[in-house]
């Protein structure tokens, strides 16, 4: 959505909801992580697709990817990828959370060829 139209009713309500979401996992994760402090080093993937006035939005978050099938000539179906993957193998990606963390050296870390959020999640 930020792409095509990021501040559009359709890309507003996509936000909005992923912003409530998320808002909501962390207040869990606060009031909830001296009894479960594993809590903390869950983590999660979201995607959605609308079809609003004939444009398909799509809108990610985690280790997801929007994938569309068409059908083309001789009656094969091919994938057209619609969204980028969000993680850290990302290059943008990990840029973006090594800057906002930049108080954090293991923000990102590589294992086994994976880039991983604090070595855990992707």
């Amino acid at each position: 959505i930020a792409k095509e139209n990021p501040n559009g009713t359709v890309g507003n309500a996509i936000r909005d909801a992923f912003m409530a979401t998320d808002n909501e996992f962390l207040r869990l994760v606060e009031t909830s992580r001296e009894e479960n402090p594993l809590i903390a080093a869950a983590g999660s993937c979201g995607l959605v697709g609308v079809i609003w006035e004939g444009k398909v939005y799509v809108a990610n978050a985690g280790d997801s990817r929007a994938v569309l099938g068409r059908l083309v000539r001789n009656n094969q179906i091919v994938a057209q990828q619609l969204s980028e993957d969000h993680n850290p193998n990302n290059a943008s990606v990990r840029e973006a959370l090594i800057s906002s963390h930049s108080d954090d050296p293991n923000i990102v870390v590589q294992k086994n060829g994976v880039w991983r959020v604090k070595g855990i999640i992707q």
